[in-house]
């Protein structure tokens, strides 16, 4: 196959828009053709797919009545892929969208990846169970990944360029005098940003006031995150960073990653941290147990979670050796170049 399609909901700067980043830009050293596609107008990093050589197109399906404008385009931009191109979708609305175009006749074949575990919406459940035909291949991060609405799913993990990672968090012999964490996340339902203020309460009423929360991303929820912190009057710990283009190379400043997501599938962002050995606390939800666990990282229910923060702040040296040995599986299990080979091989497949 000399050509990779990737179709996504938007070029947000979350984990799924950078993996298909990483895999275009495999795929181009390739010399593969390489069509990215977004759905939506959402675009925060479509410079960085141009500074590749790749070109990005745009569907702008922003509301309903623009649906038919946007099959229209997707139609003509495929139309040069004959006899059945194989196109790999990225999120739910990316799939609905490649499945009306061809229930118009169009010829394609599907890769679907969901990139999250769970689908809240039991209407959204039921579709993707009723349009399982229509799919060639169904993409989970592991095994507690599958679900019935999904076709048979292909176990096949997320990975990170580790090429971008080169500027590794120094092991230090004594712990910080402020603790600096990371909530490395969109501000979003999912990942759980209003749950940071409550925990900062928590910390403070075990005496713990040595630390700040500096929150890195974006997202709908970035108002009422601003709001409660100053309902709470948690300002001295927190900063507000909003998006960055620089995330590998400041991931070294930080102490440790927090990431109390209520739901997930494989967060990109953990496998990041892990390549520069920054300690990571995280919910184990999605599949992020099958790849995390308290021997490599620290795993917490909510209720717990500014334990496991005390645990960390208690015991820095403990959570560095935890850290160094989830950096080592990273290495060698979620390399991009091997994702990638794994996914050239599902494509042929299909």
């Amino acid at each position: 196959m000399t050509y990779n399609i990737h179709i996504i909901t938007g070029l947000s700067g979350g984990g799924a828009e950078h993996l298909v980043l990483d895999l275009s830009q495999r795929a181009k050293k390739d010399d593969k053709k390489v069509v990215v596609i977004s759905v939506t107008s959402l675009n925060d990093i479509e410079h960085k797919f141009t500074k590749l050589g790749i070109s990005c197109f745009f569907l702008n399906i922003d509301s309903f009545s623009q649906l038919g404008q946007g099959l229209k385009k997707l139609k003509t931009i495929l139309a040069p892929f004959k006899p059945k191109p194989v196109v790999h979708c990225h999120m739910f609305h990316a799939l609905w969208v490649a499945i009306l175009l061809k229930l118009t006749g169009f010829s394609l074949k599907i890769v679907f990846t969901l990139h999250n575990n769970i689908v809240s919406s039991l209407l959204r459940r039921w579709l993707l169970f009723l349009t399982k035909p229509l799919r060639t291949k169904d993409i989970i991060f592991s095994e507690r990944g599958e679900k019935w609405y999904l076709k048979k799913g292909i176990v096949l993990p997320n990975g990170i360029n580790l090429v971008k990672f080169k500027n590794n968090k120094a092991i230090i012999t004594s712990n910080p005098k402020v603790f600096k964490f990371l909530f490395l996340a969109s501000l979003t339902d999912q990942k759980n940003p209003l749950f940071v203020p409550e925990l900062i309460i928590k910390l403070k009423e075990q005496g713990h006031t040595n630390f700040k929360i500096y929150f890195l991303g974006s997202g709908p929820l970035k108002e009422s995150l601003i709001q409660k912190i100053k309902t709470l009057k948690v300002q001295d710990h927190v900063e507000i960073m909003g998006f960055r283009n620089d995330v590998p190379d400041i991931l070294k400043d930080f102490d440790a990653q927090i990431m109390p997501s209520l739901w997930e599938g494989m967060p990109i962002s953990i496998l990041e941290s892990g390549a520069v050995g920054l300690p990571v606390i995280t919910t184990p939800v999605g599949s992020i147990p099958d790849f995390l666990n308290n021997d490599t990282g620290y795993l917490s229910n909510l209720d717990g979670f500014h334990l496991k923060m005390i645990d960390l702040m208690s015991n820095y040296q403990e959570a560095q050796q935890k850290a160094q040995k989830f950096k080592s599986k990273v290495h060698s299990e979620f390399d991009i170049d091997k994702i990638y080979e794994r996914h050239q091989q599902l494509y042929s497949m299909c």
